[in-house]
């Protein structure tokens, strides 16, 4: 069970990373969001946005009181079509933290290099055709820095 800050278990790394294979599974040879590592990003981004840290807590909470993952040894020891029937309880009984908890999933997924390269997305600066900004130069503020104010004080 996660604690307040989002901070979670290696155990409940384990859950997180099933769940996230059911909810965005393999396609070709791109491996399910679970497999690919991302349960570390989720957490990282739900110790970020208190939203999602709420989601993922209660989503990974209700899951290791579920009463049929308890019997089997875990969520983890569950058959497919048994953690299907998990979350899609989880699904109706508590919707706003189930669509949250979701969300949060998507965003860790389509934000992955790997993804962008799969689904044909151009990753990298926004400006068109890709062109890069240079660094910001802080010298040119230089003499607009030794100005006086030219307004008045109010």
């Amino acid at each position: 069970m996660p604690d307040t800050e989002c901070k979670i278990s290696d155990a409940d790394r384990l859950v997180l990373s099933a769940v996230m294979d059911l909810i965005v599974p393999p396609v070709d040879d791109l491996p399910g969001a679970g497999e690919m590592g991302l349960a570390g990003n989720a957490e990282e981004l739900a110790g970020r946005i208190a939203d999602y840290g709420e989601a993922l807590h209660r989503v990974l909470e209700a899951l290791s009181l579920d009463p049929s993952a308890r019997a089997e040894g875990g969520f983890v020891a569950l058959e497919e079509d048994q953690r299907i029937a998990a979350l899609t309880a989880l699904e109706s009984s508590m919707p706003k933290y189930f669509d949250k908890f979701v969300d949060l999933i998507y965003i860790v997924y389509y934000s992955d290099e790997r993804v962008h390269r799969h689904i044909g997305w151009r990753s990298g600066p926004l400006q068109p055709l890709g062109w890069e900004l240079p660094p910001f130069d802080p010298s040119i503020l230089e003499t607009v820095s030794r100005r006086e104010p030219f307004w008045r004080k109010a």
